[in-house]
């Protein structure tokens, strides 16, 4: 009970004191409390508990002993740029881009701290325009490094050339000619130069757009309080590499670029060179400018990579896809056409063409971890050797290494071909299956006849186990059955091959980003365990060596619906608030004046009526106006000198501000104005003791009437009145409507309940 009265008046003097307080109500309370849950549970714990659903442990299902390699799978992040709404105004376009950026950035940072993979591969498709931005052009060559190229054979010379014929494309020796003859390098020039697509609608953007977007991908991707969130892991420079002059000649700084090692922890491997069609354009449509620049800042788009005792295969099929890709009026692309495009098309080609070698140095290399002894690191030759030539290894790479094999894995931006309305099972979120289609600067799958040779020439490295795909933005698991040329151990001998049909299963992986038409954005997981022997065969009983699982990520946009109704409830409530505060309930102010403010005592400032109650009270004369008191209490003080009313009215306005007793405490007189005199002129006494009245005066009142004026107002004035009729030309206060009380009630609950919370979102968003 005293608890509950200390708490009381303690609110009340707070109130008192701060008057903005008498605004908080249990609704903006509860209203307050709501939001903030709602906001760290949708900025916070619905990512937090959407990676921990991912955990290795929860869906691994590997022996005891295992020691898995965890590679995580990103496609499609396509950071939202101008090209991604052209249609959307600014304000919204700017916000899109901010919460996509801020949506990657924290799951991103959410991987590797709480899933902490070993690598991270991401599927192409890394901008969203970056086809459409042009390019700088190439500064020109100091006279020393045009004289060093020209010694590698880049420029200058006899120059190569490309020539049709019954057999298909070859390589011809001799510059110049006509007919179907093609200088490769007298079209190097023109090939270099940026072409605006669209008919020129993203003119007004430039490598500085580019730029941009390169360093936002920085920033959410490679930044180092990203990729290592534990504070014990920092990346820091290891060695300077310094550039070439062929990146030169493509439009690079000459300058140096750092390699970095990571201390506190493993490192992380981190491949991004896998370009999209959003990256370089498709087919026919790419341009080397463009195609350089990506190659240039990400990496070289075909590689092979050993991840977890698995060859990695990555293929730049857009650029590949100009050999064979789908025609507007049907069919594919014809063979002339296909002459023409060959310097889009040969670099992919020629990599699968001679996987073989390099892929059996990459495995041999990986295995000399393990055993050394077996695998020796081959030595440096003595010799000069052409860079560009594979075909004639170092003699250091023996016979023995090249036979090493490892399961390989196909990594492609765009998925292969199968049938129409093939079903990509029941986790694939829009329709069935991925429709094959093609538009400008895209294809849904590579056709049907490239996809077999990509399928022949890539199992040559190995066997073909798995493939990994983007570019559809949903996720999409199919199996391919493929009529695969399976070489035997003597076949770089000139053995033969001999035909295998094998079954291929390939995974569509998810877009990363919430912006892509997907609601639930996700990654794959991929576990990897393959433990080998000497020759790179797998130990113990043979296993699937792989294993997948699909984490989904939260639906931005359900979020964002979810905030919209509560704005809408809160909305409503406070209105409701509002509207009782306005017109219902007391003021808040008012009840709190009334708690604080002590009771004033009023004496009485009238005479009690001669015929005063039996019991002894009596109702004192009030009137409404000053002037009419005033005469009313001479009058009752003098009946009989008339000539005296204004010294009745000063004797009122003395015996006022008097002390309430008279000067001899014992007597008060009765009926004359003199207060000195204490018999009549008859010399009698007609005064009563101040005793023999107890009873005949009113009580004391203990509240101030507010309608009572003061009678001074009327005193000292010639004219009786005087002040009563100025007083009615004054303006009086306006007293508000109950509109405006229910708007004011309505927008303070607003400021109550939006500015904390605005100032707890803003905290979310800016700490992650």
């Amino acid at each position: 009970m005293h608890l509950s009265h200390g708490a009381s008046t303690t609110l009340h003097h707070l109130r008192r004191r701060y008057p903005f307080l008498r605004q908080f109500t249990v609704t903006t309370s509860i209203l307050t409390l709501l939001w903030i849950y709602v906001l760290y549970w949708g900025e916070r714990s619905i990512f937090t508990s959407g990676i921990e659903a991912c955990a290795w442990d929860k869906w691994e299902q590997w022996p005891r002993e295992a020691a898995p390699h965890h590679l995580i799978l990103v496609a499609d992040p396509q950071l939202v740029d101008p090209h991604t709404y052209p249609g959307r105004p600014w304000p919204l376009s700017s916000l899109t881009e901010i919460y996509t950026d801020m949506y990657m950035a924290r799951n991103f940072r959410l991987i590797n701290k709480d899933l902490d993979p070993d690598s991270i591969v991401f599927l192409g498709d890394l901008l969203d325009g970056g086809r459409e931005w042009a390019t700088d052009r190439a500064r020109p060559l100091k006279q020393s490094q045009v004289s060093k190229l020209e010694a590698m054979g880049v420029i200058g010379g006899g120059r190569p050339t490309w020539k049709r014929d019954a057999g298909g494309i070859s390589e011809g020796s001799e510059t110049g000619g006509s007919g179907d003859t093609i200088d490769k390098a007298s079209q190097k020039q023109d090939l270099k130069d940026f072409v605006y697509g669209e008919n020129g609608r993203w003119s007004k953007w430039d490598q500085r757009q580019w730029a941009t977007d390169f360093a936002r991908f920085g920033r959410i991707f490679f930044d180092s309080d990203q990729l290592y969130p534990q504070s014990e892991r920092r990346a820091f420079p290891a060695y300077e590499v310094p550039s070439d002059p062929v990146s030169v000649l493509n439009g690079a700084d000459n300058v140096t670029w750092q390699e970095y090692a990571v201390a506190g922890g493993k490192s992380r491997r981190i491949i991004t060179s896998l370009p999209g069609n959003h990256d370089v354009g498709f087919g026919m449509g790419v341009q080397m400018a463009v195609k350089d620049r990506h190659h240039l800042h990400f990496g070289e788009g075909n590689r092979i990579d050993i991840i977890g005792n698995h060859t990695f295969i990555s293929l730049d099929t857009p650029s590949l896809s100009a050999v064979s890709q789908f025609m507007p009026g049907g069919g594919e692309t014809p063979n002339d056409k296909s002459l023409e495009l060959k310097h889009i098309w040969k670099p992919p080609m020629h990599f699968l063409e001679n996987l073989r070698r390099p892929t059996g140095k990459a495995v041999a290399d990986a295995l000399h971890e393990y055993y050394p002894d077996d695998h020796p690191r081959p030595g440096h030759l003595h010799t000069v050797l052409d860079p560009s030539d594979v075909s004639n290894p170092p003699a250091t790479v023996s016979a023995v290494d090249l036979k090493a094999q490892l399961p390989v894995i196909l990594l492609t931006h765009v998925p292969l071909y199968r049938d129409p309305d093939t079903d990509c099972g029941r986790l694939h979120e829009r329709g069935h299956a991925i429709s094959v289609s093609a538009g400008y600067q895209y294809q849904n799958v590579v056709t049907r006849s490239l996809s077999n040779t990509i399928a022949n020439r890539v199992s040559a490295a190995g066997e073909l186990i798995h493939v990994f795909s983007g570019d559809d933005h949903d996720y999409c698991d199919v199996t391919h059955r493929y009529n695969l040329g399976q070489t035997n151990t003597a076949a770089h001998d000139g053995g033969k091959s001999t035909s295998v049909l094998r079954s291929v299963k390939e995974i569509t992986v998810k877009s990363f980003s919430w912006a892509m038409g997907v609601r639930r954005p996700g990654f794959l997981l991929v576990s990897l365990w393959n433990p080998v022997d000497a020759a790179g065969a797998t130990v113990g009983t043979p296993l699937p060596t792989i294993q997948t699982h699909l984490c989904l990520l939260p639906d931005q946009l359900a979020t964002f619906i979810n905030y919209a109704i509560l704005v809408g409830f809160s909305l409503m409530a406070l209105l409701v608030r509002g509207i009782y505060m306005g017109v219902r309930a007391k003021d808040v102010a008012e009840e709190d004046e009334a708690a604080e403010t002590p009771p004033r005592l009023v004496l009485p400032r009238f005479p009690s009526k001669a015929n005063g109650a039996a019991d002894g009270f009596s109702t004192p004369i009030r009137e409404s106006k000053s002037r009419q008191r005033t005469s009313s209490v001479s009058t009752s003080m003098n009946h009989t000198s008339n000539s005296n009313s204004s010294l009745g009215v000063q004797r009122n306005y003395t015996a006022r501000t008097r002390s309430v007793s008279p000067a001899n405490g014992l007597y008060t007189p009765s009926g004359q104005n003199s207060l000195d005199g204490y018999n009549s002129p008859g010399g009698e006494r007609t005064h009563a003791l101040l005793i023999e009245k107890a009873g005949y005066y009113p009580q004391v009142r203990w509240t101030d009437p507010a309608d009572d004026s003061d009678d001074e107002k009327s005193v000292g004035g010639d004219g009786i009145g005087e002040e009563d009729s100025q007083a009615k030309w004054k303006k009086k206060p306006r007293t508000p409507g109950k509109a405006w009380k229910v708007l004011k009630a309505f927008l303070a609950g607003v400021l109550l309940v939006g500015v904390p919370v605005g100032f707890f979102y803003g905290w979310l968003l800016k700490n992650g």
